[in-house]
């Protein structure tokens, strides 16, 4: 029966390759064609993005990571494993499977020494939709349980960014098997938050700020910003008072709900990510935790301390020293996404530019935090969160 299955899922993808993408006779070794995930463009090289034989192709291990699939490697075997689905390139045999199943003719294929995927078989098979939108020339990967812009909308929006702005592209050459690091601010908004916007804007990467909503109120136009260039706004609270915010379970969530409004009010945009004011352990009960799972919002710690808080401006070298040890010591734990936690503050802010360039030299992605890419990242290891 499984046999069957794959063998109709083999002659589904080949129908819907041969009649949504351009013929083969069109074909180049790379395609001038790219890849969306929802309502984002992924940030692919031109020569990243191949068609061959009537197939738009991306590195395997990279778009796995956009997915924020699991990966498991080994020098005989790469799988990534994505909603339950396991799809697994055997270096010795050449063999792809699925679930362990053999997939006859449609396998993966090694170009210049870098695997690649047919962009169809991955997204579809591990539970999103994807369509060709030639208007623009992109792959869409999409869910219908997430809410995302219709077709139309999308098309017009990229068309929009595509005339003021160039395609995003890796600023430095990004290693497919590092880990995926995250660069975010607790503390703000501030005066220091729009010098990391201006920084960060120099080294093209984006991070995730969670304001204190009471000091929003002094910085509306600076919040704005912040979301309009880009990076993601998440909550730290209204008040950041420890005795306010852990009074009890409704107390704690308010305070998250107030600001999640206060934020949607000034940008349209709605937060669901969640850090608790000094970290959620001890401090957020089961009763606390529970309510965040029943407002729809997600918890997040960090994996890299690098108490920046307590270092003075004339010492902001020990805090580039501590993420370069901390970013080490994930990477070699299997950490494939590593969260490293800063603060808006004026030694952060001399200390920011080394710490991006340092992350770039060494082929990390630099992301910020997205809501459908979400990754449980909790001191309580609490999956729902």
């Amino acid at each position: 029966m499984m046999k069957f299955k794959y063998l109709l899922l083999c002659i589904l993808f080949f129908v819907l390759t041969l009649f949504s993408l351009p013929t083969s006779s069109q074909a180049t070794n790379t395609s001038n064609r790219y890849i969306a995930l929802h309502d984002r463009l992924l940030a692919f090289e031109k020569e990243e993005v191949r068609l061959e034989n009537a197939q738009i192709m991306v590195p395997f291990e990279k778009m796995a990571r956009y997915l924020y699939a699991d990966i498991q490697k080994s020098d005989e075997q790469i799988t990534i494993t994505k909603n339950a689905t396991s799809i697994s390139y055997n270096f010795v045999t050449s063999e792809t499977t699925i679930n362990q199943e053999i997939i006859p003719g449609y396998s993966m294929k090694i170009i210049d020494d870098i695997l690649y995927i047919p962009v169809r078989l991955l997204g579809e098979s591990t539970g999103f939709k994807v369509d060709y939108l030639s208007d623009i020339l992109t792959v869409r990967l999409y869910t219908d349980h997430y809410p995302h812009m219709s077709h139309p909308q999308f098309i017009q929006k990229l068309k929009k960014q595509r005339k003021e702005i160039p395609l995003p592209k890796p600023t430095t050459p990004v290693d497919p098997g590092k880990p995926i690091v995250y660069l975010t601010f607790d503390d703000g908004p501030n005066r220091f938050t729009s010098e990391h916007l201006n920084i960060m804007k120099k080294f093209n990467v984006k991070g995730t700020f969670f304001f204190v909503g009471n000091q929003i109120a002094s910085y509306k136009s600076l919040t704005q910003l912040t979301y309009k260039e880009g990076h993601t706004l998440a909550l730290h609270s209204m008040t950041h008072d420890r005795n306010k915010v852990y009074a009890s379970a409704p107390a704690f969530i308010n305070e998250m709900k107030q600001e999640a409004e206060m934020i949607h009010s000034l940008t349209g945009f709605k937060p669901t990510l969640v850090r608790t004011p000094y970290g959620s352990k001890p401090y957020v009960t089961s009763a606390m935790r529970g309510l965040l799972k029943q407002e729809g919002y997600k918890l997040w710690d960090w994996d890299v301390d690098t108490l920046d808080w307590q270092v003075n401006e004339a010492n902001f070298q020990q805090i580039i020293t501590r993420v370069k040890t901390g970013v080490e010591k994930a990477r070699q734990a299997k950490d494939q996404h590593i969260v490293i936690l800063l603060h808006d503050r004026v030694q952060t802010t001399k200390a920011l530019p080394g710490i991006i360039s340092w992350l770039q030299q060494q082929g990390y992605s630099i992301q910020p935090y997205r809501a459908e890419m979400h990754v449980p990242q909790n001191f309580w290891h609490d999956p729902e969160l």
